[in-house]
C-alpha cells in the first residue's frame, strides 16, 4: 500500500478543522475531446451509469467529511445549476461564475476571493476522481507546515499525463513531460491543498493556469506530495470515459 494516510486522521483536531474547509471545484470544462461520445453539455455532466460525473464527485466530498463546496463555473453553467436545484447533497454548495475564461488558477482565485478569502482551501479538478482520505491529506499538509500540497495517483501508464518526481523527504522536485513509452509512476491527480499565501497570487482576475504556472512556481517554495494508490479516473478522453462506466460506481 502506497498511501500516506495517518491511521488516526479522523480523530484529530486537524480533521475536525478540515470539515469546515472550503473545497473549490473546477467545473467549467467544455469537454472538447469527449465530443465523439458526449456532446450534450458541460464535461462534468457527462453521464456515468445514468448519473452526471459531478454527482460522484460531490458524493466523494460529502463522504470525506467536506461540508462547504464552491463550484467554479464557466461553460454552460446554467445546466449544472438546474441539475443541482433538483438534487440533495449534505453540502453547502455555492456557485462562482467567471465572466470570461480565467484559466484553472484564475477561476479558483475568483472563487477564493468571493467565498474563502483568508482560508486554507482544497482545490480540485471537476473531471477526475482519486480515491483517498482528504482529511489525511489535510493533516499531512498541516503537520509539515506546507504552503501547497498535491495529491499524486499511482498509475500503470504515465504516458498520457506526464509524471511527478518526489524526493525522499516527500517534496515534489519536478514535473516530467508526457513521454510515448508507457511506464508506471505517479501523476498529478488534480487535488490540492493551498494556503492563503498561494491563493492570493491568483486573485487578480487574469488568466492563470494551475498546471503551467502555479505548480511550477511552487517547486522552489515547497510543494508537498501526498501519494495514493487508490482508484483514479479522469474522464477527459473517450477511452477513460468508457472505463468509468464500469469502475467508478463501485469505487466511490
Amino acid at each position: 500500500m502506497i498511501s500516506q494516510e495517518p491511521t488516526r486522521a479522523a480523530d484529530s483536531l486537524i480533521s475536525r478543522e478540515f470539515s469546515k474547509c472550503p473545497a473549490l471545484v473546477l467545473v467549467g470544462g467544455m469537454g472538447t475531446r469527449l465530443r465523439p461520445v458526449y456532446a450534450d453539455g458541460p464535461k462534468v455532466m457527462a453521464p456515468i451509469q445514468g448519473k452526471p460525473f459531478l454527482a460522484y464527485l460531490l458524493k466523494m466530498l460529502a463522504d470525506n467529511g467536506v461540508s462547504r463546496v464552491v463550484l467554479c463555473m464557466g461553460y454552460r453553467a446554467g445546466e449544472i445549476e438546474r441539475w443541482l436545484a433538483n438534487q440533495s447533497f449534505d453540502l453547502d454548495i455555492r456557485c462562482s461564475h467567471e465572466d470570461k475564461p480565467l484559466g484553472t488558477a484564475g477561476a479558483l482565485g475568483l472563487a477564493y476571493s468571493r467565498y474563502a478569502r483568508g482560508e486554507r482551501v482544497l482545490a480540485m479538478n471537476g473531471d477526475s476522481i482519486l480515491q483517498l482520505s482528504l482529511a489525511a491529506m489535510w493533516e499531512l499538509h498541516a503537520n509539515r507546515s506546507a504552503q501547497a500540497t498535491i495529491a499524486l495517483a499511482h498509475v500503470p501508464d504515465t504516458s498520457r499525463y506526464g509524471s511527478v518526481t518526489v524526493n525522499k523527504e516527500g517534496w515534489v522536485t519536478s514535473f516530467r513531460e508526457k513521454r510515448p513509452e508507457p511506464t508506471p509512476g505517479f501523476i498529478s491527480a488534480g487535488v490540492y491543498v493551498f494556503e492563503p499565501t498561494v491563493m492570493e497570487h491568483v486573485v487578480e482576475k487574469r488568466c492563470v493556469s494551475v498546471e503551467r504556472e502555479v505548480l511550477p512556481a511552487q517547486l522552489t517554495r515547497g510543494l508537498l506530495a501526498f501519494k495514493s494508490d487508490g482508484y483514479f479516473i479522469d474522464i477527459g478522453i473517450p477511452q477513460d470515459f468508457a472505463r468509468a462506466q464500469s469502475g467508478l460506481a463501485a469505487a466511490v
